[in-house]
């Protein structure tokens, strides 16, 4: 075995720890002597929680070389504060990835949702890691739509939509057919980050406030703002009710944006993969959706398409059950989606006013995050302060509109 580094090794990397790590994945893969280099860090826009590698892995008996992503919480300051998603995600790869795979053994390969495969983890204190296999290697790759502040057409949301009712089927496939097991699983994921430990400890309450301050100060219409405000108080006791389990609770992936998805364009047809599973937690299949919907997507997309691509969806969820010999009716009728839905857009509403402010991160911004200590995005506002305000506007006019800004405040005064 040799550990030949390459010399632009970043000190994040240099751990012992981590060079153990990747001998295991070697030998998992079958390499004996080899030697490896970093090729990749991803940048603060990619992922606000690890540190992420690339790392070529080169055998250097057959001058083969293969790729991993390495997602880790060494050596930074956030090893603390966010270690228990760190677990939850490794759990998510050990426990949880696994079962769907075997469940979807079933079906014909076309048909199966595509899942990331963990080659190697830990969630012990101090030496969290977790090792992908990368699917660059297969011509996967990000979206920079919104990175580039371009919109997603038709086409994608639908592609993104239909494969998260295939992933949510899974959910109730399992139900179906282990229901005690199953059971004991959702027992584990309920909600993690708007707990209030893990919100104390992490810093995040002031992340949520200050972030939804920050976009309530940009509304224009004065009675939608005054309202926002008065809801203040009970935001994260919202975000929380919306995010506990329901009636129809499947495993949600919990922060479904476009960065969480990797694409792959064939010639008839495109492929995705959901990844970064930190914030997975058994709920409404709806807060999937209206999360996605929300801060992806502007108003004028959700009122000319969202009401068909609710079809889609459920037309993919029915389909896919009749696979494995579900009734869609007997687990999630038609109507009680379509009213989860509608019940839960003002969490999309809330989460679009937290969370806009990481989408209109500029790269000069983004510069600002990565020389920042603590946790990204507490003392910044977005360079590009016209976007942002014009995506908070936005939405707030449309909740004004469609009623959804009033269905939040009745839950302010319950």
């Amino acid at each position: 075995m040799s550990l030949d580094v390459n010399i632009s090794e970043p000190e994040e990397f240099d751990c012992v720890e981590l060079h153990t790590c990747l001998k295991s994945v070697a030998e998992r893969l079958g390499i004996g002597n080899f030697e490896y280099h970093v090729d990749y860090i991803s940048g603060g826009r990619e992922n606000f929680v690890a540190n992420i590698f690339r790392v070529v892995i080169r055998d250097t008996d057959k001058n083969e070389i293969q790729s991993v992503i390495v997602k880790t919480l060494v050596n930074t300051t956030r090893q603390e504060l966010f270690h228990d998603i760190h677990k939850r995600e490794v759990t998510v790869y050990n426990v949880i990835l696994p079962r769907f795979k075997e469940v979807q053994e079933k079906i014909d390969a076309e048909k199966r949702v595509l899942l990331p495969e963990c080659l190697y983890s830990n969630a012990d204190r101090s030496k969290e890691i977790i090792i992908l296999r990368d699917l660059g290697e297969s011509g996967f790759v990000g979206d920079d739509t919104l990175a580039e502040f371009k919109e997603l057409n038709l086409n994608q949301v639908q592609l993104i939509l239909t494969e998260l009712a295939k992933f949510h089927a899974l959910s109730f496939v399992l139900e179906n057919q282990d229901y005690e097991n199953y059971c004991k699983i959702k027992l584990k994921f309920e909600d993690i980050l708007y707990q209030e430990n893990f919100l104390c400890k992490s810093k995040l309450r002031n992340y949520f406030f200050e972030s939804y301050d920050m976009s309530v100060n940009l509304v224009t219409d004065s009675e939608a703002r005054k309202k926002l405000v008065k809801a203040r108080p009970k935001l994260l006791e919202l975000l929380k009710m919306y995010n506990q389990p329901s009636k129809h609770s499947v495993l949600c992936h919990g922060d479904l944006w476009v960065n969480n998805m990797l694409f792959k364009k064939e010639s008839d047809h495109s492929k995705i993969c959901f990844i970064d599973f930190q914030a997975m937690r058994c709920a409404s299949p709806a807060t999937d959706i209206v999360y996605f919907m929300y801060l992806c997507t502007t108003s004028k997309f959700r009122s000319e398409h969202f009401k068909q691509l609710q079809f889609d969806y459920y037309d993919t969820l029915n389909s896919t059950l009749k696979d494995y010999d579900i009734d869609v009716n007997s687990v999630y009728p038609r109507d009680e989606f379509e009213k989860d839905v509608r019940e839960n857009l003002p969490l999309g509403l809330l989460i679009a006013l937290v969370e806009l402010r990481i989408l209109t991160l500029t790269p000069e911004d983004e510069a600002v995050m990565k020389g920042n200590a603590n946790i990204p995005g507490w003392d910044w506002i977005p360079g590009e302060v016209e976007l942002y305000k014009y995506r908070v506007n936005d939405v707030v006019d449309e909740s004004v509109e469609n009623g959804v800004l009033e269905l939040l405040m009745s839950k302010v005064n319950t």
